[in-house]
């Protein structure tokens, strides 16, 4: 009896001698560090329903001497001890006549474990060195079984974002995802398993720095001690289990666009020399939850991230803001023969020698909205009664007549013309797309809605809606969906999907409450169930920009959360407003919530973003090329505060603040002009992430009337919907 208690006894001590326990989660998962028969350390996250995670090695280090010679060297700890705090973990992993001194500290807090990296280099070698913390999921787990998030690039399903895409089908074949954390709104990477439980991997400090020829990805493989961007991401090999962390420096692969096909991905290489005294550390954690489905982890892992970061709100004057935004749009319309317009694109520079060649085009919705700036500045023309008020009604109204003008037939020649010729423009950007056509003329409704409360009365308008509606419903399709897009002046279609379903939702909708015919809701809502049950309900949205058809991208969402925000006001039906909910959740992890640094070495006068002005508040737009960045979700503005008070969640108070301020933080001002040509001028688009130019340089430097009307409708827009909130928001609180 005495030997069994005693050999009973002797096991313990000795499990207890080879197992060091952190503490366990909020969910149940138990922190242990685990010693093996080397009598190295390494790390296990065990217990409640979370897949088993571990790392025998945790401490990795890749070191490269030139493309032949890239070496993985990894090993568990010699040392682990435990404090009030955590547990401190130190590893020497030696390569010639190199050493790396690495020392973690581990602790964790309600459902997040944290280490801190700090790395030291004895000696010196040419070349250089990462390192990484990664862990492993259970072998058990299947590639096929897990579905991943990373922020305006990959949600879940990979089949709408693009073959050669950083989340597109290819990475997902090659069983690959790896994220360089500046071409992501937030560094954060999420996995989530088929158990319904899922962990988010967050830098939670990011820094971003890095020089203008890395950006440009001109070389491969690059070293240099001023990187300070990592990347996060998920892997498997053929003989190893699905892996997941973060990588210092980052490293990211990258499918050519041209070239030949089915060509390997270009692997970018990004190292720290491997030379004593060089700064090697950083900070990585690990949330574990548990969520009902793929749209739970969105809106957990993203709300985790989001108060995490703490992203600042940077106030402007908003009523400055509005009156610099309208003097401007008013200045850019132009009048020709008695047609009035707002050109479709105009650079922002004084060096430009000629006029854009389709400068005349004048374009519904998208990117064109003359509708929009025409009803922007009706809505001025209310507020300022002086001659400054009367000629922008007049100019306003002036577009929308030119425009029917145009475009008087149904179906539509197109969603653009030539002010100069009056004729449809025959240009694919115009063509009739369901969008374009609806986004405008929902705008019109609510401008005719408007103007006959104050007597002011246009048959002309309605009609032309209503017409075009009524030959709109002929084309929905037995499983609620529209075409894309039609063949001008046709019922022919010219792009059958129905991924852009959502967009006529709202005018259907305001056509009910209109005629009091139910018809036009009822399709409506038919068009927002086809969106829910093929993409919506998994957490998705796809195709809002109409130049890439069928993309994941910003604008499926915003417009989304626009179409059920509608129903759910009309019917009172909660469904609508929690599909809402789900659509803004999708929308805003598009939102830039970390100031990404413009490159060390960059002169201010070749950005086009400039050094010192915040990034937070920009979006991705398209899973198709992450890291490219405009404001188009400042449109947004009172969808989120329609959110709010709809549910009472402060949180989407915050995003509409956010947008609201931030968004507008590169429109040229009185005494800030950056390099634009005038006040009121802001370029179209920029870029985060690396390729192209580089960081900070867009792909040209035009405005388009979007950029104004879009700002100007998040001020006007959230004030019309509630005055007292609008007051509040534009004090930055």
């Amino acid at each position: 009896m005495l030997l069994g208690m005693f050999v009973f006894t002797s096991a313990t001590m000795a499990g207890q001698r080879n197992r060091l326990g952190l503490g366990k989660l909020e969910q149940g998962e138990t922190i242990s560090f685990v010693k093996a028969g080397d009598g190295s350390w390494g790390i296990e996250i065990a217990g409640a329903e979370t897949p088993r995670i571990n790392q025998p090695k945790p401490a990795r280090v890749e070191l490269y001497k030139d493309d032949q010679n890239i070496i993985t060297l990894s090993a568990g700890y010699d040392k682990v001890s435990k404090s009030s705090t955590g547990i401190n973990a130190q590893a020497r992993i030696k390569s010639g006549t190199l050493v790396f001194n690495i020392r973690d500290f581990w602790s964790m807090k309600g459902s997040v474990l944290s280490v801190n990296r700090k790395i030291d280099v004895e000696g010196n070698a040419d070349g250089g060195f990462n390192s990484s913390v990664i862990l492993t999921v259970d072998p058990s787990v299947n590639w096929t079984e897990v579905n991943c998030l990373a922020p305006g690039a990959l949600y879940g399903d990979p089949t709408y974002d693009g073959e050669l895409s950083p989340g597109g089908t290819a990475n997902h074949a090659a069983r690959h995802f790896l994220m360089r954390e500046d071409m992501i709104p937030a560094p954060m990477f999420a996995l989530s398993f088929s158990n319904q439980t899922h962990v988010t991997v967050l830098n939670p400090s990011p820094n971003g720095a890095t020089t203008v020829e890395e950006t440009r990805l001109t070389q491969d493989v690059m070293t240099d001690s001023r990187y300070l961007f990592g990347s996060l991401g998920a892997w498997q090999t053929d003989k190893e289990p699905i892996t997941f962390g973060f990588i210092f420096p980052g490293t990211a692969n990258v499918y050519p666009r041209t070239g030949k096909l089915n060509a390997p991905p270009r692997w970018i290489r990004r190292y720290h020399p491997a030379t004593e005294g060089v700064i090697h550390t950083y900070q990585v954690d690990f949330r574990f939850g548990r969520g009902e489905s793929f749209r739970d982890v969105i809106r957990e892992s993203w709300r985790w991230t989001w108060n995490t970061l703490k992203p600042e709100v940077y106030p402007i004057d908003v009523e400055q803001m509005r009156q610099v935004l309208t003097d401007h749009l008013l200045s850019q319309a132009v009048t020709i023969e008695g047609r009035t317009a707002i050109p479709f694109v105009i650079s922002t520079m004084d060096t430009a020698k000629h006029r854009q060649w389709n400068w005349t085009m004048a374009a519904m919705g998208f990117v064109g909205k003359t509708i929009e700036c025409a009803d922007q500045l009706l809505r001025e023309s209310d507020r300022d009664k002086t001659e400054r008020g009367q000629k922008m009604r007049q100019t306003g109204l002036s577009i929308i007549a030119s425009l029917i003008q145009a475009l008087p037939e149904v179906p539509l020649q197109g969603t653009g013309y030539d002010f100069a010729t009056g004729k449809p423009w025959d240009h694919v950007w115009v063509a009739p797309w369901l969008r374009n056509a609806t986004e405008d003329m929902r705008v019109l409704m609510r401008a005719y809605q408007r103007e006959r409360t104050l007597g002011n009365e246009h048959p002309e308008w309605f009609n032309w809606i209503k017409t075009y509606i009524d030959w709109l419903l002929l084309q929905q399709r037995e499983d609620g969906s529209f075409p894309r897009r039609w063949v001008e002046g046709s019922n022919e279609v010219a792009e059958p999907t129905g991924t852009t379903s959502y967009c006529p939702v709202p005018l259907l909708v305001m056509m009910t409450q209109e005629t009091g015919d139910p018809k036009y809701q009822q399709a409506a809502i038919r068009a927002a169930e086809f969106v829910w049950e093929n993409w919506g309900r998994h957490g998705l949205f796809v195709g809002g920009a109409s130049d890439n058809p069928n993309i994941t991208d910003k604008e499926a969402g915003m417009l989304s959360l626009e179409a059920f925000l509608s129903l759910y006001e009309s019917t009172g039906d909660k469904k609508w407003l929690e599909r809402a909910q789900a659509a803004g959740d999708f929308a805003e992890t598009w939102m830039w919530i970390w100031n990404v640094p413009m490159p060390l070495n960059a002169h201010d006068s070749l950005l086009h973003w400039k050094k010192g002005v915040p990034t937070i508040g920009l979006q991705g737009i398209t899973a198709l090329h992450p890291g490219g960045v405009d404001e188009y979700l400042d449109w947004s503005v009172p969808s989120y505060a329609k959110l709010y008070k709809y549910t009472n969640d402060p949180h989407y108070l915050d995003v509409a603040r956010v947008l609201l301020h931030n968004t507008k933080a590169m429109v040229a001002l009185p005494g800030r002009l950056y390099d634009m040509k005038g006040i009121g001028w802001q370029q179209e688009h920029f870029r985060l992430g690396p390729g192209g130019a580089g960081r900070g340089v867009g792909g040209h430097r035009f405005w388009l009337p979007w950029v104004s009307a879009n700002h100007l409708y998040g001020i006007t827009g959230l004030e019309e919907f509630d005055p007292e909130l609008f007051r509040q928001l534009s004090q930055g609180k």
